[in-house]
């Protein structure tokens, strides 16, 4: 009886030795693979945690982070990985998260939907949920993650004052007070040839083209070349820069070249809330034509400064509101002047598979000298709203019927005028 006693007791105390040994190498390589996750070594990373999980096989924290550095590195088992951490600990936020993730990477949308949504009502206004909402805003909007992405719609518009140019850039001088119908092409290439977790660079290519069926002098060719640059100091703090270079022409012949240099700072406040603090220089050479006979005066630099409070409002809508400042100073001075803008935005979708954009902006420009045989100096108010509802027809394919309305009052009679804008737009995304 003595020396069976003897056995039972060396057996415990051999027992627990073993657990003791097993739990602190189990602790160990977790410590370990968390630091290799930091330092961004996500392979060694889960090298350590499937040696945790020898000493442990069901755990649930083991298994996570490992599902989680396999997401990271772009192993194919971090979607098996992720499921049986869910199916250890059912409705887990962060576990729901980084499975829409995963399959955000892999292109799979409807599948992320559905996560990156049940993760948000999992954990509602905490860190998870606003990553959450980050990535189903992404997919709301056009974004992906893929290296390469293309853009191209093709539509039509009626311009009750043919004035347009591509993408914003500065309007001819001169107002045609003529209507007119045009077909309309844009294409978009970009190609991200830098991804970490921190750090983001790409390049990009913009096409606009206009063909009007009438007014063929304001057909409108513009060409974009753009570098962007982002990369997160912290949670709190990104930075985000963009070089650009463009060129246009209107009516066939040379309109003007631009290149630009735009630095911002990011502030995520958290939440779906964010402050963006920009500034932007421009550089524009206006080229005179047989329309645009004057149009070197023109010719000058651009400093822009403004922000932008983005205000996510729920799981599938956001505003914006802004104000920017600029001055233009060009080699004539009744083209300089000093302008204020103030800007409102809102993007939902509602109900799905519908997304709305609103806009509007009030702009005034107060300039320093009389224009042509005017007094007094030209001062400008301009009023502008848009409204687009775009329905989604498949993962790559969309349609957009949008309104934009343009009322400028002016003290300089030919700058006074009003504008509608009414297209329709095929998109395909890949």
């Amino acid at each position: 009886m003595k020396h069976i006693v003897l056995f039972l007791t060396l057996v415990i105390s051999l027992s627990s030795v073993v657990s003791y040994a097993t739990v602190e190498t189990y602790e160990q390589q977790i410590a370990r693979g968390v630091a290799l996750m930091e330092a961004k070594n996500f392979r060694d990373a889960a090298a350590a945690f499937s040696s945790a999980l020898k000493d442990l096989p069901d755990d649930f924290t083991a298994t996570q982070y490992l599902g989680i550095a396999q997401s990271r590195s772009g192993d194919n088992e971090a979607e098996t990985t992720l499921k049986k951490a869910l199916a250890l600990k059912p409705g887990d936020p962060r576990t729901l998260l980084e499975l829409g993730i995963w399959y955000f990477t892999k292109a799979a949308y409807d599948k992320s939907r559905d996560y990156l949504r049940n993760a948000v009502s999992a954990a509602p206004h905490t860190d998870v949920s606003a990553m959450a909402e980050e990535y189903l805003r992404a997919m709301a909007f056009g974004k992906t993650s893929k290296p390469w992405m293309l853009n191209i719609s093709l539509g039509g518009q009626y311009d009750s004052n043919v004035v347009l140019n591509g993408f914003g850039s500065p309007l001819p001088q001169g107002i045609s007070n003529q209507g007119d119908w045009r077909a309309v092409a844009c294409l978009k290439g970009q190609y991200t040839f830098l991804t970490t977790d921190r750090a983001e660079a790409s390049v990009a290519y913009n096409l606009y083209q206009s063909a009007h069926a009438r007014l063929s002098d304001f057909n409108v060719s513009y060409h974009l070349f753009e570098l962007k640059t982002r990369y997160a100091l912290s949670q709190l703090l990104t930075l985000r820069g963009t070089a650009s270079f463009e060129y246009s022409f209107v009516g066939g012949n040379d309109y003007d070249a631009a290149y630009a240099l735009s630095p911002a700072v990011i502030v995520n406040e958290g939440n779906g809330y964010s402050t963006a603090i920009e500034y932007a220089y421009k550089k524009t050479r206006f080229i005179n034509s047989a329309l645009f006979f004057d149009n070197s005066d023109r010719t000058g630099s651009d400093n822009a400064f403004g922000i932008t409070q983005n205000i996510q409002l729920s799981r599938s809508s956001i505003a914006r509101v802004g104000y920017f400042h600029d001055v233009d100073a060009t080699r004539q001075q009744f083209w300089s002047y000093g302008g204020d803008k103030a800007l409102v935005g809102l993007q939902f979708e509602y109900p799905k598979t519908f997304y709305f954009d609103l806009y509007g902006e009030y702009y005034q420009t107060n300039y320093k000298g009389p224009f042509e045989e005017t007094s007094e100096n030209r001062k400008d108010q301009t009023y502008t709203a848009s409204v687009s509802v775009t329905k989604l027809l498949s993962q790559n394919y969309s349609i957009t019927l949008g309104e934009t309305y343009i009322r400028n009052q002016s003290n300089t009679p030919v700058f006074d005028y009003k504008r509608a804008i009414t297209g329709l737009f095929l998109n395909a995304r890949f």
